[in-house]
């Protein structure tokens, strides 16, 4: 027996079937034009909520009413399930299967050998399975083989819990240092350039000064390296008298112990160790002067700086007899104009090099410092000739500042050390 689909019927809720059917009994004993002309559709009419006005219209009936009105046209097409089984002469409605219309593939039959093919297809893996293995926990389970180690010691190593020394970012701090020592580092013959009335001698003399000085007050070392920076790059751009290069030489160690120092030696203090040379007033005037022309550029690496970083490496921190003699040659050089021409980093390696050679150490250039440094041997033994020749002459030289200061056993005595004879000139040998 062939199956129909169940008949859909409304079903008079609020009473809008019921409204419907009034509507339609009141309209009965209309005629066909009349009836044909309400039927025609308003633009846009009646889709508003507004109730019709006018003389010919009747008001909508209440919810009882349209109940009792629609009860009264029920055999005007408005049938129940019941009725409507009843005219169809007694058929019943099939019986609903939920979910039948959703599986197609049911209703077009297959071949043997589809289904064959459909319970043979390969399942390709999903896309959990491929993230699962693609995750941490499943690289985690593999065997990862670890990088090998390092042939060079880790010269921070020992610094990891000391913040102080800053072991995360001290390669790259030196990184940094290597980069810009050129832009803070003065042409070696600035002095024949740019000035007239002063020349290297007169550098010297200020220089040595300068030592005992820094030694009066007790100030730090990076003071005197910092102060010797600072006078150098002013007079690359200022002419100055010889007058007035003590007054520079004052005022850039008052910066520098300001900079540096935690309690930095008053203005009165410079103005009483230059003899009243100068007065309070000349000196902070010449402080605005230097600052303005040197643009408040005072963090800036200095051959101290470097040397620090190049015995750590070398693991010759702890040897006070190599530190002392290093720190001797880079005092040296700053006082001669001939070492101008070097980068700070050059010397303090070269310096490093000829300490280690002095007190005869195993090895002088170790495979770490060459790393740190980034010089070679080659690069560095022509400075390191340099310095052992000016080690050998600082005895009987004319500014003895330094050479004295080392001389004492505050400072182990590294003056009174003589320089290794291979890295002197064969002329200095036979003299």
């Amino acid at each position: 027996m062939a199956l129909r689909a169940p008949v859909q019927q409304p079903e008079l809720e609020n009473g809008l079937v019921a409204n419907h059917a009034a509507k339609a009994a009141v309209g009965a004993g209309k005629t066909g034009a009349t009836l044909q002309a309400q039927n025609k559709r308003r633009a846009l009419g009646e889709l508003t909520n507004q109730q019709p006005t006018g003389a010919g219209t009747k008001p909508v009936l209440g919810k009882e009413k349209a109940t009792a009105a629609a009860a009264s046209v029920a055999d005007v097409g408005v049938k129940t399930r019941a009725a409507a089984r009843k005219a169809d002469g007694g058929v019943k409605d099939a019986p609903l299967h939920p979910g039948a219309a959703l599986r197609p593939a049911q209703l077009v039959p297959r071949t043997r050998a589809q289904q064959a093919a459909q319970s043979q297809r390969v399942q390709g893996p999903s896309m959990s399975s491929l993230l699962s293995q693609r995750s941490e926990a499943f690289v985690g389970n593999q065997s990862v083989r670890a990088p090998p180690p390092s042939p060079l010691p880790d010269i921070d190593s020992g610094d990891k819990l000391n913040t102080l020394m800053a072991p995360d970012y001290v390669n790259d701090i030196y990184f940094f240092y290597k980069r810009v020592e050129a832009k803070y580092k003065v042409p070696a013959d600035y002095m024949t350039r740019q000035q007239t009335d002063i020349n290297d001698k007169m550098r010297a003399i200020l220089m040595d000064w300068l030592v005992e000085v820094h030694l009066k007050f007790k100030l730090m070392p990076e003071t005197l390296f910092l102060t010797v920076n600072l006078i150098d790059r002013f007079l690359t751009e200022k002419q100055v008298t010889r007058k007035n290069l003590q007054l520079v030489g004052v005022t850039s160690m008052l910066i520098a112990s300001k900079y540096e120092e935690i309690w930095a030696p008053e203005v009165r203090d410079f103005v009483y160790i230059s003899d009243r040379a100068y007065t309070k007033e000349q000196i902070l005037g010449m402080e605005k002067v230097m600052l303005n022309t040197l643009k408040f550029h005072l963090t800036l690496p200095t051959t101290y700086n470097f040397l620090a970083r190049d015995l750590k490496a070398a693991n010759m921190h702890f040897d006070k007899d190599v530190t002392m003699l290093a720190s001797y040659l880079i005092e040296l050089a700053q006082v001669d104009a001939g070492m101008l021409k070097h980068n700070y980093s050059l010397i303090a390696v070269a310096a490093l090099h000829v300490s280690m050679a002095s007190y005869d150490r195993p090895d002088m250039f170790p495979r770490a410092l060459e790393k740190h440094c980034g010089y070679s041997l080659d690069e560095v033994l022509p400075v390191a000739n340099a310095l052992a020749e000016l080690m050998l002459k600082a005895p009987t030289s004319s500014l003895t500042a330094v050479w004295k200061k080392y001389s004492s056993a505050k400072y182990n005595e590294a003056a009174k050390r003589a320089p290794p004879a291979h890295l002197l000139p064969q002329q200095q040998l036979a003299a």
